[in-house]
């Protein structure tokens, strides 16, 4: 019953999520197309967040001051702040950060799956898994062996292949919900 539901919401819905798909694929399209300003929407996002963030935290630790943890959670919370100004008032600065940022996840993420990999191996398609992660340190070393002048588009390229693989799933599942399902259902 509970298919059922979510095929009918997806048909229902599915013109919204295909035009939703187009403009992620055309946004992930004009990512690509100009790196370096996709970077810097990204810088600023994050810049953003850390203040944002930041703020928000102060405000908690300011009204859960009886509790233990205060002075660290204040002391976090300006933290936040200060590095939200700091990668505010220089976005290239911010762009360099993140891009070390992301080579660490990247070269961690890689790591992760190859340990992963081989705790599974007896198991079916184990060599995905490895696959992955060995990529994944290729191209965490990649970016850093072309720092800094990989930070001037890396992110950007990063978040256009995502908005365009993320769009493709957006049209695609409702376009095939809408054509493979009978409409009775």
């Amino acid at each position: 019953m509970m298919e059922a539901e979510v095929i009918r919401k997806v048909r229902q819905n599915s013109g919204w999520f295909i035009a939703l798909g187009v403009v992620m694929l055309l946004l992930g399209l004009a990512a690509i197309v100009e790196p370096f300003m996709a970077t810097v929407a990204v810088a600023r996002v994050f810049s953003w967040i850390f203040l944002f963030a930041g703020i928000i935290r102060i405000v908690y630790a300011i009204q859960s001051r009886q509790d233990r943890g205060f002075l660290l959670k204040l002391l976090i919370g300006i933290l936040y702040v200060i590095t939200g100004i700091l990668l505010l008032s220089n976005v290239f600065g911010a762009a360099l950060t993140l891009t070390v940022a992301f080579g660490i996840a990247i070269v961690g993420q890689g790591i992760l799956e190859v340990i992963a990999a081989f705790k599974a191996r007896p198991e079916a398609n184990w060599v995905w898994t490895l696959v992955s992660g060995l990529l994944a340190i290729v191209l965490g070393i990649l970016i850093f062996y072309q720092w800094p002048f990989s930070a001037a588009w890396i992110l950007g390229v990063f978040v256009g292949i995502n908005l365009m693989f993320t769009g493709v799933w957006m049209i695609v599942i409702p376009w095939a919900v809408r054509h493979n399902y009978r409409a009775d259902m």
